[in-house]
């Protein structure tokens, strides 16, 4: 039986994990702290495979393909580990505030059309018949219907059962400082400690992390952390239906109401290295942009704040695939996306590992895309 080495329990590896398990392959997980907490936990569990566009990029397609999976990925973890992850094709809204915004978002309109995505274009009115709670503020809007939310935390809570079920182990609090090679093939990892473990494949899923396990092993792979600060609110009641995706080329802000009726407000974006902070201008930023936005916000209480790191490669787009090192593969770099690209990631690394077959989906998403870059 082959042994496969993940490096990193965050959503990615513990979907990878999930699904080579179907192969009978002796799987190990290796997290540096708890598995699932670091960005698979501080994520918002949004599905903005539309919403997240300002302009139309081939990685779009990319990411619609995996919300399109996403129905059937999140029943078959929730019945390998009996947890409701609270997949909702909810919607959402993308508010226009002002005349820019509304001109911007009457051009994403016309583009997503015409590459035949579902989307509507609404006054003012029409958004808030569909979300009562909008400011009479907001002039006009997007609702794209397929787009939705994931509790990200009950999902990886069910991903670590799921993987336990199947016999998968996961060894938490050991860090990877290096890798085993022989002969210009992986045979396994060591760790901080000087312990070693041997591997016949080993998959990176190491997040902002990623670069530093393989630093100076795989020519200019480059990932870093961009700094995510989070505030979530309760209310007593209902207060919306559907994630309001308040962003307009990269200004503003988002609203994930939960089924508890818990509201996930986010998000800032600092390049501020490995400083896992939550600072008071961050927070208040977040909640001004998001109370102009949906006013009754301003009445309820700060239930939690936190932050993360989101991993970054310097083109934006995530890596995926094989390395010059035999059988050590890479997925990471998915940026802002992870918790929506975990199905089609998952995919992708298992054809690669039992089939030897780069899907066409992945083709752009190697490291070896570097190389020729000064």
């Amino acid at each position: 039986m082959k042994k496969i080495m993940v490096i990193g329990a965050g959503i990615i590896g513990l979907s990878i994990s999930y699904y080579l398990k179907k192969h009978n392959f002796d799987i190990t997980l290796i997290e540096k702290n708890k598995a699932g907490m670091e960005a698979s936990y501080a994520a918002a569990g949004m599905l903005a495979a539309q919403s997240e566009f300002d302009f139309y990029e081939d990685f779009m397609d990319f990411c619609i393909k995996s919300r399109n999976m996403y129905l059937d990925y999140c029943n078959e973890i929730e019945k390998a580990s009996g947890i409701n992850v609270e997949y909702q094709k909810s919607g959402m809204i993308r508010p226009a505030l002002n005349e820019d915004h509304e001109k911007h978002l009457r051009a994403n309109h016309q583009w997503q059309k015409s590459k035949g995505f579902e989307i509507e274009f609404l006054s003012g009115k029409e958004i808030r018949e569909i979300e009562p709670s909008l400011s009479k503020n907001i002039i006009s809007g997007l609702y794209s219907k397929d787009d939705g939310q994931v509790n990200n935390r009950k999902l990886m809570q069910a991903l670590i059962i799921a993987n336990k079920k199947i016999g998968n182990k996961i060894i938490e609090n050991t860090e990877i400082k290096g890798h085993l090679i022989k002969n210009n093939r992986i045979i396994g990892v060591k760790t901080c400690n000087d312990e070693t473990f041997n591997a016949d494949i080993v998959i990176n899923t190491a997040g902002s992390w990623s670069s530093l396990i393989s630093k100076d092993l795989i020519p200019n792979f480059n990932v870093k952390p961009i700094l995510g600060q989070m505030v979530s609110l309760q209310s007593d009641k209902p207060l919306l239906n559907k994630v309001i995706f308040a962003s307009i080329l990269g200004k503003g802000g988002y609203i994930v109401p939960r089924r508890n009726n818990e509201i996930i407000l986010g998000s800032t974006m600092e390049d501020a290295g490995f400083e896992k902070t939550v600072t008071e201008e961050g927070i208040n930023s977040i909640l001004q942009k998001c109370n102009e936005v949906v006013p009754e916000l301003k009445k309820l209480k700060i239930k939690e704040t936190w932050s993360g790191f989101r991993p970054f490669a310097s083109d934006n787009l995530p890596i995926i695939g094989k390395t010059s090192i035999e059988n050590l593969v890479l997925a990471t770099a998915h940026g802002r996306n992870g918790i929506l690209l975990a199905p089609i990631t998952a995919k992708a690394v298992e054809e690669l590992v039992t089939n030897d077959k780069i899907m066409p989906e992945i083709k752009d998403f190697g490291v070896e895309r570097f190389n020729n870059k000064a």
